[in-house]
């Protein structure tokens, strides 16, 4: 990570103690080389959350997507529509309930999902360089732990 990339070390004490500050540069510095990293493969962020969501879900209908991915369920369509165009996901009917249609990875998002992944990790090791391994744990421990996930 380039110099340019990290705050200024003279900020005042009001900023650099403030948890909320640094979580915002933290997640501005990570959104940016994020969106680079996902371009790379022609994707967005919310491409990468939806395929990564069906990777570890499995087939998944879009009402229960829009829940887990906390966006409205039309937002869910278009996202749908536009995997699907690239053939990265396929809509079947769900065999339980044929009202509902389940979304599922394709072999070619399974293999895309696989590349992002892997610039997703490339990623957090660059923002994280700086902090052994345990610390790394530790910091993505205490963040899922602020926010709820643990």
């Amino acid at each position: 990570m380039s110099r340019d990339d990290r705050p200024e070390p003279d900020l005042p004490s009001a900023l650099t103690e403030h948890a909320g500050y640094l979580a915002v540069v933290m997640g501005q510095m990570s959104q940016a080389k994020f969106e680079v990293a996902m371009a790379s493969l022609d994707l967005r962020p919310v491409h990468y959350d939806y395929l990564a969501t069906l990777g570890e879900a499995g087939p998944t209908a879009q009402k229960d997507l829009a829940r887990l991915l906390e966006v409205e369920p039309a937002r869910i369509v278009a996202l749908t529509d536009e995997l699907e165009t690239r053939s990265l996901v396929q809509r079947t009917v769900d065999p339980t309930d044929r009202r509902r249609n389940l979304v599922s990875l394709t072999r070619s998002g399974r293999t895309l999902l696989a590349k992002a992944a892997r610039l997703a990790t490339a990623v957090e090791r660059d923002l994280l360089s700086a902090l052994p391994a345990a610390d790394q744990r530790s910091l993505r421990d205490l963040l899922q732990r602020a926010i709820g996930l643990k």
